[in-house]
């Protein structure tokens, strides 16, 4: 008797090791802040690449990534405004958007005179607007 109701609670166990993790992965944690790209209206993403221009007749420009935009419609388009703060600092010229990764490549040519660093944070409304919110 004693070896039967140690199999059976070893078989429990068994169960609850191979059930409880399928079981687990199907619940998603509640997220308690905003992701971090993705603020509002805004997509905030910092500038990971520079470069005077690619190719023959090209421009300076400049790239950024972020994240936080797994559960987003987006309405962005090249030719959007690129903005530092409150300011227009560019525009959209390339997008690359992850789905999977629910991240937001862009690319982007500064206005003449524009100062852009490596490690800065810029945003792009994620509704296409051409203006900030504040400036409306």
């Amino acid at each position: 008797m004693a070896h039967s109701r140690l199999f059976w609670i070893a078989m429990a166990g068994v169960l609850l090791l191979i059930v409880g993790p399928l079981w687990l992965s199907g619940q998603q944690p509640t997220p308690t802040t905003a992701p971090p790209g993705a603020a509002g209206n805004r997509f905030e993403f910092e500038v990971i690449q520079s470069y005077d221009a690619r190719y023959q007749g090209d421009t300076p420009g400049h790239m950024g990534r972020s994240g936080g935009l797994e559960n987003r419609k987006l309405h962005v388009a090249l030719g959007d405004p690129v903005f530092r703060g409150d300011q227009q600092i560019g525009k959209v010229t390339g997008l690359g958007w992850s789905r999977a990764h629910g991240s937001l490549e862009v690319e982007f040519d500064p206005l003449p005179g524009a100062r852009i660093c490596v490690g800065e944070q810029f945003w792009i409304a994620l509704d296409g607007q051409a203006k900030p919110a504040a400036s409306r």
